[in-house]
């Protein structure tokens, strides 16, 4: 039986998913005519032209990417075997654990959930990425992450392979210098022209600057939307108004001093997400440092 030479399909997948030769050469630790060699050698040995060259580019041809779509499959199969071989002594030494952070995710949240892994002293390293929801729900597709943390469930299509736990909750809170607070909740007869930094979210119910802007005589004028926690942050504390942000976000600040809060009492709280992949084998490095089990 005739065999692929599975180095040179590794090349090739690897100048299609690096975006180039030169890119494929430093991900895979060779040199760029070693990449470009081995790709050749495949087309000789298929019979086909696989990418197409240009001064400019590297694009795949029609058949290239059907080829794609079997090494993906391969080297998607090769990193799993590598977890099951590489996870199964994972309690009995250091283990390092991969971590994705959506974009918004509380900085505040994460260095407790860090610091305590840290803390507990197994030797667990943790390597911290963040990116968009799709972007880090691709990469933990490809084994490259094992746990993700988000604000948002996922999404309905990837229920069958994916897994998600509630690791936190928290309320909504306005947030501002202490002086400002002070002034929004003095009494007053007009209603107070305010700067507002919202948090975006899908809340559901009514607007959630109308109940704000009703609940204390307040004026407001919304500038900024955001769903960056780290940002609101800042705006609380810059003294030019309140920012809706979630208290764990805050809450040094709050130990502090220099920010002070106004609890909204019937805003909805921010759920923290961990998801998973169902059967991923590194789950019990995952549930080791979630210290929850799925729901």
């Amino acid at each position: 039986m005739e065999w692929i030479n599975f180095r040179h399909l590794y090349a090739f997948w690897a100048v299609c998913r690096h975006g180039g030769f030169s890119k494929a050469a430093r991900r895979i630790h060779v040199s760029q005519s070693t990449v470009s060699e081995q790709v050749a050698q495949l087309e000789d040995y298929l019979g086909e032209e696989l990418l197409e060259r240009s001064t400019r580019a590297v694009t795949v041809t029609d058949r290239g990417a059907a080829l794609l779509a079997y090494a993906d499959a391969i080297f998607e199969k090769s990193q799993e075997i590598n977890r099951i071989f590489r996870d199964k002594d994972s309690l009995a030494g250091p283990s390092s654990i991969r971590v994705g952070m959506v974009g918004g995710i509380s900085r505040n949240f994460i260095y407790g959930l860090v610091t305590r892994a840290l803390d507990e002293g197994h030797g667990t390293h943790v390597d911290l990425v963040d990116g968009s929801f799709d972007e880090l729900t691709e990469l933990l597709r490809r084994f490259e992450l094992d746990l993700i943390f988000s604000l948002d469930r996922p999404h309905q299509k990837d229920l069958a392979t994916v897994s998600h736990v509630r690791v936190d909750s928290s309320p909504l809170c306005l947030a501002g210098t202490p002086e400002l607070v002070a002034s929004i909740t003095a009494p007053r007869a007009d209603p107070l022209p305010t700067e507002l930094y919202m948090f975006r979210h899908p809340f559901e119910g009514p607007p959630l600057q109308e109940v704000i802007a009703s609940g204390l005589e307040l004026d407001l004028d919304v500038p900024v939307m955001t769903d960056d926690i780290s940002l609101l942050r800042f705006m609380a504390n810059s003294g030019r108004g309140l920012a809706v942000v979630p208290e764990i976000g805050i809450k040094e600040d709050l130990a502090s001093g220099r920010v002070r809060r106004i609890r909204l009492h019937d805003a909805p709280r921010i759920e923290i997400y961990g998801i998973f992949l169902t059967k991923g084998v590194r789950r019990s490095l995952i549930d080791r440092f979630l210290d929850v089990r799925p729901e």
